[in-house]
């Protein structure tokens, strides 16, 4: 089969054995798999690195023993694996398993080899690249979103417009919040807008803490949300917060940010909450997402087949897209 190897700020493809069905472990061809954010950093990183990708949609084409699946069956293609008997497998929180077995091979890749639990079955009326949106483009901002409550009552300032973020802003439109999104890239901003956002502010030119205070007689909103994992943006979400308030963090930031258990936390009462990925029981409501949402086709702005996989990966380091989808087949 063919997979794509990415390093040194280039992507290209190389041959690699087709994966084969063992056990529950079935083999599925890639139809969609998106380019996520921190594939970037093998991109831009020295060397060869084989193995990357971690969403996509397929078709299930080899079974062993597998049951819950056959040959035909057009599924979504979670990350990694999971045991299936611990107590966050059991509770569809499979990503945080410490007991995940090795067998899960890249998404970038013309076949998968993946646990059939892990791969639910998608819709027909929901096509694979529009399916593979349920991954990063979605996930961990419904869950950040569901776990914060958020609703038509909120105001919610969401910072950081990469894919995830985003994706965070159609979720929080669907959900009939008003938002105010920030980030300082331009095309990332009227992306926003298209999407639903009230306002798109640019953190260099506008005091958004400030904004939001004059907007709420300074009072402060009572949802924030950071896509970014800047520590700049991560703070601002926390000031920005009204007594009560909850904040969620789902972009990644290796550092540290200041936070003041006592003056932050207790004495203003906020919540702070964490997401990462996928949540097996989010895809029902991830579905309804993709079928009611008028504009959830703006989360994807490219689509390329694989002999296109340098201009792709390009494409996403130049910040000027949504989901950039590889298709393996093309």
């Amino acid at each position: 089969m063919k997979h794509v190897i990415i390093g040194d700020g280039k992507a290209w493809i190389d041959d690699a054995p087709d994966p084969t069905p063992e056990g529950e472990w079935v083999v599925i061809k890639v139809h969609s798999s998106p380019i996520c954010g921190s594939d970037m950093h093998a991109y831009h990183a020295p060397g060869a690195h084989a193995g990357g990708g971690h969403e996509g949609t397929g078709e299930v084409v080899a079974v062993d023993t597998a049951h819950r699946l056959k040959v035909g069956d057009r599924v979504l293609i979670n990350p990694q694996s999971g045991c299936g008997e611990c107590r966050v497998c059991m509770s569809g929180d499979y990503i945080h398993c410490r007991h995940a077995p090795a067998g899960a091979t890249g998404h970038f890749a013309q076949y998968v080899r993946k646990q059939e639990w892990l791969c639910p079955k998608l819709p027909d009326d929901i096509s694979y690249d529009l399916g593979s949106l349920m991954s990063c483009a979605l996930s961990p901002a419904y869950q950040a979103l569901m776990r914060m409550q958020t609703t038509a009552f909120h105001t919610i300032l969401i910072t950081g417009l990469g894919p995830v973020g985003l994706g965070a802003v159609a979720l929080a439109k669907f959900l009939g919040a008003e938002v105010i999104a920030a980030d300082m890239e331009p095309w990332r901003r009227e992306r926003a807008l298209e999407l639903g956002a009230e306002d798109a502010l640019d953190p260099s030119e506008v005091d958004v803490l400030q904004f939001i205070r004059d907007r709420t007689d300074g009072e402060g909103i009572l949802r924030a949300l950071d896509a970014s994992g800047n520590g700049q943006a991560e703070r601002l979400c926390i000031d920005a917060l009204a007594p009560l308030g909850k904040v969620a963090f789902i972009g990644e930031n290796q550092g540290d940010i200041e936070f003041s258990p006592s003056r932050d936390g207790i004495r203003r009462g906020i919540e702070v909450i964490t997401a990462w990925h996928r949540d097996l029981k989010s895809t029902g409501d991830l579905v309804t997402f993709l079928r009611r949402f008028p504009h959830a086709e703006k989360l994807i702005t490219h689509c390329f087949g694989f002999g296109e996989a340098d201009e792709a990966f390009a494409t996403m380091a130049s910040r000027q897209c949504v989901k950039v989808i590889l298709r393996p087949w093309e």
